[in-house]
């Protein structure tokens, strides 16, 4: 049976992005009627309000209200305003620049550098919907709409959120809406997934895994596999209904328990807090193919994973010791994966690295 025909027109006419939005998920649910339509787009847009017109031998046509009823446009540009929250994102959706007012109205704290994903403050149930209007704008649409999101308090926050494409990024200025009725289910929490880790003897990546799924407001399999391959590019999810088995590795092989590290004629390198490299051996320099010393750690890893050093040297700090695998660029341009076993000698770093037995 062929689905209903009907005629959408959004309101503001100007706001391309939300027009964008709107058609695509008629085309996903091509049969709901006006109010169930209204409820799905709620979910992202709160003040959505869908009025249906149907006269007699007329195509039926539905008004989409972004902001609940006609308004006049505005006179200017809010977004322009200067001290607004601001954050600039990537293509793939990591938060690149976040300033004082973005950090403080999303519950950042001033200390925390770890890489943020905007999905980490999207309001649990609305991850689908999250993603699609990114994507919108990342065709180039402008978003200037109502939105709602979840700061790390959990309490969540309606926001007017203005989003424009820039080159390679995302620019996004937003402040604080009024007025807004929040959706039933805004506040709920999502429930964490019982998880565990292959190899159980890699702590680094145990705690750097858990990180990750601490600070997702909807956790899912992919989303856990998007932020934990950006230091560990093979890493992969189970899902079943006893949990999660989170896997470092590509085969699932667990490696057997050989102090490989105790060998004296392995690579080894000495750096301190800010991964500075201090010392280094002759087998380090011919494993990395380059001089070390001088230099630092994030100098050589995969682009767009700098500040994941910081997050790793901050683990083996709080662990005291660890195995872990990890890989990076050599100056021929391939990818040397390699085994690493880091010791903390007071505010500074030991590790053992070979490459990865075949």
């Amino acid at each position: 049976m062929p689905a209903p025909t009907r005629s959408i027109l959004t309101i503001p006419t100007s706001d391309l992005a939300f027009a964008e939005y709107v058609a695509a998920t008629s085309e996903k649910h091509p049969r709901t009627s006006a109010a169930e339509f209204e409820r799905l787009l709620r979910r992202i847009f709160p003040r959505v309000v869908v009025r249906e017109r149907s006269l007699s031998g007329e195509t039926p046509s539905w008004y989409v209200y972004r902001d609940g009823a006609w308004r006049p446009e505005a006179t200017g540009p809010w977004w322009v305003e200067p001290g607004l929250p601001r954050v600039v994102v990537s293509d793939e959706g990591w938060m690149t620049d976040i300033n004082k007012p973005a950090a403080e109205l999303l519950g950042i704290p001033a200390t925390d550098t770890e890489p943020r994903h905007f999905t980490d403050f999207v309001v649990p149930g609305r991850l689908a919907e999250a993603a699609q209007l990114f994507d919108v704008v990342l065709t180039g649409r402008e978003l200037d709409a109502t939105i709602v999101l979840r700061p790390t308090s959990g309490d969540a926050i309606a926001v007017a959120v203005h989003s424009k494409r820039e080159s390679d990024h995302v620019v996004g200025t937003f402040r604080l809406a009024d007025d807004v009725d929040l959706p039933d289910d805004a506040q709920s929490t999502a429930p964490r997934p019982t998880a565990s880790y292959v190899p159980a003897t890699d702590v680094a990546f145990r705690a750097y895994a858990q990180r990750a799924l601490e600070r997702m407001s909807d956790p899912t399999p992919e989303g856990m596999e998007l932020r934990i391959r950006r230091l560990y590019p093979h890493a992969h999810v189970d899902q079943s209904e006893a949990g999660w088995l989170v896997h470092r590795d590509r085969d699932g092989v667990v490696p057997q328990d050989v102090q490989w590290w105790l060998d004296p004629s392995v690579a080894r390198a000495r750096y301190d807090a800010q991964a500075l490299i201090l010392e280094a051996n002759d087998s380090a320099r011919h494993l990395f193919r380059r001089e070390l010393e001088g230099h630092h750690w994030q100098e050589f890893v995969t682009a767009g994973s700098t500040d994941e050093v910081d997050v790793m040297l901050a683990i083996l700090a709080e662990v005291g010791a660890a195995e872990s695998r990890f890989r990076l660029p050599i100056p021929d341009g391939s990818l040397l994966e390699f085994d690493s076993y880091t010791e903390v000698d007071g505010d500074e770093f030991v590790s053992a690295y070979r490459l990865v037995p075949s």
